[in-house]
Order: C-alpha cells, then structure tokens, then sequence
C-alpha cells in the first residue's frame, strides 16, 4: 500500500501504518493530477459518454481536499482553497471538452473514523475535539452542514446540477456510509441499529434538497431497507426529499430490481441484498467484487472460499 495523500491524518496516518514523516502531495503533484483528470475527461466524451463524475466523497483525493484545514499552499486552509481543486477540473473539462455535463458524488456529512471496541462493537478512535471531519461538529460524531452548504453553493456557480449524497467513508466509518448488519472483514460491528444510518442520510439529503431545490439530487444508503426499499424510496420522491433514488450494491445480487419495482409484479426475495458486505471485504482482500452470497455465479468461484476463511466460517 502507498497512499498518497494531503495532508498527516492523526488516525487515518496510524490505521494505514503510515509515519509521521510521510511524503504529502506537493501543489505540483497536485497540477499533475488536475492535468490528469481533464484528460481522462476528454477520452471519456470521445467513448460517448455524456457527463462525468468528480467524486468529493469515501476519503478520496477530492473529499480528502475539503478536510485538509492543515495544508498550507494554495490547495489548503481556507474554503477557497480547500475547493480549488473541484474548480480548476471543472475549468479545464468546460476548456478541453465543452458540453460534456459534470456531476459530484459527496459525502455531505463525514465522523470521525471508528475502530473496534469491546465485543468488537464500533467506537470512536478519537474524543473531541476532532477536526477533519468536512461536514461534521467537532464532536465527531454529528453533522454540521454548514460548510456542505458552501460546496454546495459553489456547485451552482460553476452550473454543475446533479448531485449524488454519500456520507462518510467505508474505509474508516463504514456504519454512517453504508448501513449493514454485517461488516467487512475490516470493519467493526455497527454501533447502532443500521435503519438510523438509512434514516440520519435521508435526512440530512433532504436538508439539502430543500436549500438546493435546482440541483438534481440523489440519495443514496438505502440497501439495508430491503423489501422495504421500494416504500420509503417512493415516499421520498412523493415529499420531495430527492430527485431520485441511488441502487447500490443491491443491483449486484438484484439488476433487475428496478424494472421489477416498475412492474408492480413484486420483488424476488431470494435476490434482495441482505448487506453481508462480502462485496465490501472480496475487493480489500484483493478478489472480485460480487454477490457471493445470492448470486450463484460467485458461489462457484475458488474465492468463495476464500471469503469463507476470511469471515472464520
């Protein structure tokens, strides 16, 4: 593993095994990456593809940049330059490949990261004050969307319209991110019954949509809800909480999920998503991601039972 990164994270520094003295991206790698991101742009809209998505969420490169209130240089610190980064891609796509739309996954509120604790139940790896959470109190576990608002705003200056909501990131507080019952094998047992995870992001995307009523806004978490996905999704979009409901890895064990919601037909039980997070720990292990689970394609595979030692089964 050779993380690059923004910025010395007290926690995220030590769960990575990562010194004191670890190497941060210089501005000019920064330049380089930007560079980058506007050419991948313009081989994606030569492939026909009609907009492309500049991520700020899950402890990634662009959501890493909006907690980076440590950096010094001009891509840390203020607000301004902790979102230079989403604003020279965007300038640099509009120059390289005009017409080509642009949309944003975020992790519109973001805790501090957790760890195993007694009983192997999730527990703050940090007390208060913490700092790094873009979105999030200082308590480190409660939102604080004010300076969300504020990205948000700049989204609508630079005439970006669709928005994906995320929370958080599976790699440090997957319970907030991705509510389950089970976790991956990296991750701890959730502290809280996974319908508050659900609840806490619906709630929180339907602040923004309601302060933001022209972006097209996505909501997303919804897999623990199972067979009852289809009534809370359809309520949200009746109130007017989002524009749209998010398929996740439920469409790994369930693709056809959607038509058969449209259908009126009813849901295939066998195939619902009961979130084992096996999707989760097969990609950390360096395997597939799939159902492994649900879809007997996976079943078959030499890394079905690799996941089965993995999990102690």
């Amino acid at each position: 593993m050779e993380p690059k990164i923004l910025y010395p994270h007290p926690i995220l520094n030590k769960k990575f095994g990562l010194g004191d003295d670890y190497p941060i991206l210089s501005d000019q790698d920064i330049d380089g990456i930007i560079e980058d991101y506007i050419k991948a742009a313009v081989l994606a809209q030569k492939a026909g593809f009609h907009f492309v998505d500049i991520k700020h969420c899950h402890g990634y490169l662009g959501h890493e940049f909006l907690s980076a209130y440590d950096r010094e240089g001009k891509y840390g610190g203020s607000f301004e330059n902790r979102t230079r980064f989403l604003r020279e891609i965007v300038a640099g796509i509009k120059a390289a490949a005009p017409g080509l739309e642009i949309g944003v996954r975020m992790s519109i509120f973001d805790w501090v990261p957790f760890q195993k604790g007694p009983e192997e139940t999730g527990v703050p790896a940090q007390g208060d004050p913490y700092r790094y959470a873009f979105g999030g109190a200082e308590s480190g576990i409660l939102a604080d969307l004010s300076e969300s608002f504020l990205f948000l705003q700049e989204l609508e200056k630079l005439n970006i319209e669709l928005l994906c909501t995320t929370a958080g990131s599976p790699y440090y507080n997957p319970h907030i991110q991705r509510p389950a019952l089970f976790p991956p094998s990296d991750g701890y047992q959730p502290p809280e019954d996974p319908l508050h995870g659900v609840a806490r992001q619906i709630q929180a995307t339907a602040q923004i949509k309601k302060a933001f009523p022209g972006l097209y806004v996505i909501g997303s978490a919804y897999s623990y809800l199972q067979e009852w996905l289809p009534n809370v999704g359809q309520e949200v979009l009746r109130t007017g909480k989002a524009d749209s409901i998010g398929f996740g890895r439920m469409v790994l064990s369930y693709p056809d999920m959607p038509a058969d919601i449209l259908s009126g037909q009813g849901l295939k039980r066998a195939k619902i998503c009961r979130t084992f997070s096996d999707c989760t720990t097969a990609p950390r292990n360096g395997m597939i991601s799939g159902c492994f689970p649900l879809d007997p394609l996976y079943k078959k595979m030499a890394e079905y039972d690799q996941l089965k030692a993995l999990k102690g089964e």
